[in-house]
Formats: C-alpha cells, sequence, structure tokens
C-alpha cells in the first residue's frame, strides 16, 4: 500500500507550500447566500446585482440578486443575497 500522511502533516505541507500572503484578503462563503470578506480597502460600487470592493491592490466583483451589505466594519464586510459570480482584477 502507499504511504499516506496524517491530516496534520499535509496541512502543515500545504501551509508551507504556498507564497507568503501578509495583506491578502480573505473570503468565507456560506453557500451562494452569503460571504465574509476580510482584508477590503472600501465599497467601489453597490447596487442589487453587483458589489464591487477594493481588496488590496485587486478589485473583487460579486454579481448576483438581491446582494446588500449586511455588515460593514474595519475587519470585515458581509455581503447577503444570492451570489451567482465573483470575479477578480487586478
Amino acid at each position: 500500500m502507499g504511504d499516506f500522511m496524517s491530516d496534520e502533516k499535509l496541512k502543515k505541507r500545504r501551509a508551507n507550500d504556498l507564497p507568503p500572503m501578509m495583506h491578502a484578503p480573505c473570503m468565507e462563503f456560506s453557500g451562494n447566500r452569503e460571504v465574509v470578506l476580510e482584508g477590503s480597502r472600501g465599497v467601489l460600487e453597490y447596487s442589487a446585482e453587483t458589489v464591487r470592493v477594493n481588496a488590496d491592490g485587486m478589485i473583487i466583483s460579486f454579481f448576483g440578486r438581491g446582494l446588500d451589505l449586511r455588515c460593514i466594519s474595519d475587519a470585515a464586510l458581509i455581503i447577503g443575497g444570492f451570489i451567482t459570480r465573483v470575479e477578480f482584477t487586478a
């Protein structure tokens, strides 16, 4: 049989293989109904169909229906609604 790595070793290996990202934004999705975005620098556009966010050197665009900003703070913003597409622009 092959040699299997434990989950803990695999997580450490993957983390070590990634380049350091000091200020990269972090997104956590709850299905396609909500996203929590940490590391944003401000909202550039906001409508029921589009939310564009400045995220440290890139623009992240969320598209969908019934989009709303449920929370905006210094740490994160929460976008709710029916999210159909996400685009990243340099």
